[in-house]
């Protein structure tokens, strides 16, 4: 029977034809003599190994081999490791074959690298790997963790609907095309728990998790991106750490809509971003957010939304989801909402931040604050000075034109007495309009001078520092 499965696999082999054996045993000794061997194709024919529903027992080592043909071994059974180290391949295919493991270091494949609807029982190890077409885990089982560390694809890594429960790795890694993890699940690395880990990597097109459960921080620290960057409807689970972590990541858009189990801080510390897509409204209760350092030029929402936040909602998810308080993100959201051309929340955002900056001074810092607040809103409420100043104007005159003219301090030399004018010469500080010391104010009048002469000073400091915020914006 074992001798009629060979002459089966030989006549296919160089025939170039695909052979389902049926669940029938060969040996992966035998089909590495096949590859290896040389043996010619038939007349007209290019000799290939295209394999479905073999049992392949003992171990498939094809070390350093270089096999210039497709080489397919679909819905196989393999006993033992399959071992591709350094291996030449003009591309692999592996769909729905079942391995305790995949070694495959310093791998070169010309085209395409697929194991999908597969089962791996065991880790795959690529790295580092030169795959010029695409990495293909396409809906399948790895019991273990896949190695694409300092590896180099040119067409893009696809895991759709794949279940890993060692995390992936592609840290330094560079992908010509799309990183695709969509309904994927990963679990924690055995060494650092990390579900992915894709620090320093560069991807050509977009990086896009969409509808993945990762069970472990998502590492992708430094990581540039020439596309798109997106979590969409995702969720990252590490209660107490980081779940997602974009240190000095770079993308031309990041969209970050995590679902409501999501639960660990995520870190924007130093990212730049051309957009920034979020929603702070329905923003997971576990999740916190570090911004400082963070840029980007447009703060936008996605086109199916219903309603579009308000600086008001965002400040607020801020103020319950952000890590201490630092004036970088407000200025940022600040300048990302008067390039959407909505000014009058910019200066909302930027009156929060100067709150805030002054609460964190201490007592002496928050009370001045609060004058400045109440007074001209930090200099950006600049027509509050003006109210303020009519206000104590009008006080002042009713108050001296009720209580009578004042005692003159020369009243040969007093001008005509002025409720209006001496109010106005007590409360703006340096100008002199001649009736400020003429006349000398006693009791209750001096009381109410003294009040006057402290409003117009703490109005005048708070409009200077107020015009010198403007003039540095």
């Amino acid at each position: 029977m074992l001798g009629t499965t060979k002459r089966r696999l030989r006549r296919a082999y160089r025939n170039g034809t695909r052979l389902d054996l049926g669940g029938a045993e060969v040996t992966g000794d035998f089909l590495a003599d096949l590859l290896l061997g040389g043996a010619p194709g038939a007349a007209g024919r290019v000799a290939r190994l295209d394999l479905e529903n073999a049992r392949i027992t003992g171990e498939l080592d094809l070390t350093s081999a270089r096999i210039e043909t497709q080489l397919r071994l679909r819905h196989c059974v393999f006993d033992a490791k399959l071992r591709l180290d350094h291996a030449e391949l003009v591309s692999l295919n592996l769909d729905g074959s079942r391995l305790p493991g995949i070694a495959a270091e310093g791998i070169r494949v010309a085209g395409v690298f697929g194991v999908r609807d597969a089962t791996v029982d065991g880790d795959i190890w690529m790295l580092p790997a030169l795959v010029q077409g695409m990495v293909e885990l396409d809906r399948s089982t790895v019991n273990g963790t896949v190695y694409l560390q300092r590896s180099e694809i040119g067409g893009g890594v696809h895991l759709r609907g794949v279940t890993v429960t060692g995390g992936v790795k592609l840290a330094g890694s560079r992908v010509g095309g799309d990183v695709v993890l969509e309904k994927a699940h990963i679990g924690p690395s055995p060494d650092n728990g990390t579900a992915v880990g894709g620090w320093g990597m560069t991807v050509g097109g977009a990086f896009l998790a969409h509808d993945i459960v990762a069970d472990g921080p998502v590492h992708l620290v430094g990581a540039q991106v020439t596309g798109s960057m997106s979590f969409q409807g995702s969720a990252l689970r590490s209660p107490g750490q980081y779940c997602l972590l974009l240190i000095e990541a770079q993308a031309r858009v990041l969209t970050l809509r995590l679902t409501a189990e999501s639960a660990g801080t995520i870190s924007l510390r130093d990212a730049r971003f051309g957009r920034f897509v979020d929603d702070p409204v329905n923003w997971p209760a576990g999740c916190r957010i570090e911004l400082d350092g963070l840029t980007y030029d447009r703060l936008t929402r996605r086109s199916e939304d219903v309603e579009a936040w308000t600086a008001k909602q965002r400040l607020a998810w801020m103020a319950r989801h952000s890590t201490g308080f630092s004036p970088g993100p407000y200025d940022q959201l600040a300048a990302a909402l008067t390039r959407d051309g909505r000014e009058q929340e910019a200066r909302q955002v930027l009156v929060v931040r100067e709150r805030l900056r002054h609460r964190a001074m201490g007592t002496l810092g928050s009370l001045w604050g609060s004058v400045q607040n109440v007074a001209i809103g930090f200099g950006y409420r600049p027509l509050r000075a003006l109210l303020w100043l009519l206000v104590v104007v009008a006080a002042g005159t009713g108050w001296f034109a009720w209580s009578g003219p004042l005692q003159a301090v020369k009243p040969d030399e007093a001008p005509t007495w002025d409720p209006f004018l001496y109010t106005v010469d007590v409360l703006v500080p340096l100008v002199d309009l001649g009736h400020d010391k003429a006349w000398d104010p006693v009791g209750p009048d001096k009381a109410v001078t003294l009040a006057v002469m402290a409003a117009g000073w703490i109005l005048a400091t708070t409009v200077i520092a107020g015009a010198g915020r403007a003039l540095r914006r």
